[in-house]
């Protein structure tokens, strides 16, 4: 069993753990951690292997520091990885002093040597306390390159990798000639720089999903500056309808003072009628969008569907209720429309009579979205549209709806029915809220 001197090394290092943490440490994570590091350092404790075993230390903080918090997982592991060098320096360092304050023949007796014990921890918390502050101060500011999480990960795989060459290369004795030891040995020391590139990958997926992020938030405000600027536009058409409202009755009520019903009906008819036309260019439900609560998606929407109905395309909108929320995320929710919204425009326009269905319902339980439109239909299964790389139109590389099906796995609150019936394509999304 370990003994109690043991024990108080892996609370130390936890606690030094806790005292850079970036954010909070609850007393329940903090236990958490105490026994992780414990069962992590058995191989020490137990079996006196050292210093294979002490590689299972800074392992099993950067799986707890990737794991409690995937928010902040980047900054966990690297501040993680520093508490354990600030215990292992502080230590060494008060535990000189403390030596030479207590004589060896005072040490052995019971009450000095637990005095002893205790004024290390208290003196290990305090340094630890403000030295943490200190590293936290410096580093998570927020401030110039670090304020981004790959860096933080690229940080995290170099102090990955110098733990790795100081136990391995610089701890562990020359081989004795023991296939088994080397074997052990580089596993161990693999195993070390599978990690250190396991950071690497995370930092490059972080930071080309940040970019995807930011290139589908650029494109929302762009649709949704789209929407603003045509509301503007029917807006100031409506003002100006308003205007010559008057005008225009005015130029009625000359007919009428002269009871010519015959003239009134010819001019009703080549004046007036007409601009039944141009209003309802101008409106096609549009302001049913405004029950859409997500800017972004909005935005979005809108732009799709003033393109639709520029270019020809019959449109129809349908969204009774105010929608707040999808119960999903909205860059991701805005590929996936903007990828079935464009498909449904282009396999429009083929047709002899092109129209577009839009529906968004929201109950208790989510929201469904409903997008369907007419196609030219040529005998393809329904099966082939989904996968990577087909695509009826020369020169496509057919890879939207594939993608979409990539965003969908990632959900498990979304399910998607896609039909084809009648020269009529459907796409039926349900997003149940969480």
């Amino acid at each position: 069993m370990p003994s109690i001197g043991t024990l108080l090394s892996f609370f130390r290092l936890s606690l030094a753990i806790r005292n850079v943490w970036p954010g909070r440490m609850s007393f329940k994570a903090f236990a958490v951690l105490c026994l992780l590091l414990s069962v992590a350092g058995v191989p020490v404790t137990l079996f006196s292997c050292i210093p294979y075993g002490l590689f299972a230390i800074p392992a099993a903080v950067c799986i707890y520091g990737l794991a409690v918090c995937r928010d902040t997982a980047p900054q966990n592991v690297g501040m993680g990885l520093m508490g354990c060098v600030l215990a292992v320096v502080a230590d060494n360092f008060l535990t000189g002093i403390l030596d030479r304050l207590f004589p060896p023949a005072l040490l052995n007796r019971p009450f000095v040597s637990f005095l002893a014990a205790l004024l290390l921890l208290l003196l290990f918390y305090v340094t630890t306390l403000l030295c943490g502050r200190l590293l936290k101060g410096l580093l998570l500011s927020g401030k110039g390159i670090l304020r981004f999480p790959q860096t933080w990960y690229l940080a995290d795989a170099g102090l990955m990798l110098l733990i790795t060459l100081f136990l391995f290369d610089d701890l562990i004795p020359g081989q004795d000639g023991s296939v088994g030891k080397m074997i052990y040995n580089n596993v161990l020391r693999l195993s070390g720089y599978l990690l250190v590139m396991l950071f690497l990958l995370l930092a490059m997926r972080r930071f080309l999903a940040e970019q995807i992020q930011a290139e589908a938030k650029q494109k929302a405000l762009l649709d949704l500056q789209d929407y603003t600027h045509n509301l503007e536009a029917m807006y100031n058409s409506l003002r100006s309808f308003k205007h010559d409202y008057v005008n225009i009755l005015l130029s009625m009520s000359g007919y009428m003072e002269n009871r010519d019903m015959e003239g009134l009906k010819n001019y009703f008819e080549r004046e007036i009628f007409p601009t039944k036309r141009l209003i309802d260019q101008g409106d096609f439900r549009l302001n049913q969008l405004g029950n859409i609560g997500v800017p972004e998606i909005k935005g979005l929407l809108s732009a799709k569907m003033i393109f639709a109905h520029e270019s020809g395309i019959d449109v129809t909108i349908d969204i009774p209720d105010r929608v707040e929320r999808f119960g999903m995320d909205t860059v991701d929710l805005a590929r996936l429309l903007g990828i079935f919204l464009d498909n449904a425009i282009e396999a429009a326009l083929e047709t002899e009579q092109p129209q577009i269905g839009l529906n968004i319902i929201q109950n208790e339980a989510g929201v469904s979205v409903i997008i369907s439109n007419r196609f030219r239909e040529e005998g393809v299964a329904l099966h082939r549209v989904k996968q990577k790389g087909f695509s009826t139109k020369a020169g496509h590389q057919g890879i939207g709806l594939s993608n979409a099906q990539e965003i969908l796995r990632s959900y498990d609150n979304v399910l998607l029915e896609t039909t084809m019936q009648r020269g009529c394509f459907t796409q039926h999304m349900e997003l149940a809220f969480c």
